[in-house]
């Protein structure tokens, strides 16, 4: 069972714990973040990230996107990909804590974190554009 989001593949649970097909990111590929020594973890839109390189890009787009819930409803597509994007950085994160990698309690916590702010901020996201199509309606 492979899960697809934003294109990319997702580690099943079986490949996530190292038995079955191993995915693409199973294959030695380095971070995308320049200068960056470090291989790979996950995938974030097209980017490659090494562990904390993907936390830092989480935690801007986390940032981008409660600043755009602070501001209220936004355009359609712009709270779309947003959506889209909270939605595949919580998926990764989940993606990390799962998979066979050895996570400290530190990096543990800053998966949670990341996956709860992602959850928190779609929700919000989510109940606003349901309002919105509600009073369009009316």
């Amino acid at each position: 069972m492979d899960m697809v989001a934003a294109g990319k593949p997702f580690a099943s649970r079986c490949a996530a714990q190292g038995e079955g097909d191993q995915g693409p990111m199973m294959q030695a590929e380095w971070c995308n973040r320049a200068n960056c020594p470090n291989q790979a973890v996950t995938s974030l839109g097209e980017q490659n990230y090494c562990f904390d390189h993907f936390c830092i890009q989480c935690y801007e787009l986390l940032e981008r996107a409660e600043g755009e819930t602070a501001r209220g409803p936004s355009g359609m597509p712009t709270q779309r990909e947003a959506l889209l994007a909270l939605d595949e950085c919580a998926q990764r994160a989940l993606e990390i804590s799962l998979g066979a990698i050895e996570l400290n309690n530190l990096d543990r916590a800053r998966l949670l974190d990341i996956l709860l702010w992602s959850g928190d901020l779609a929700g919000i996201m989510r109940m606003r554009r349901s309002q919105a199509s509600v009073s369009v309606a009316n």
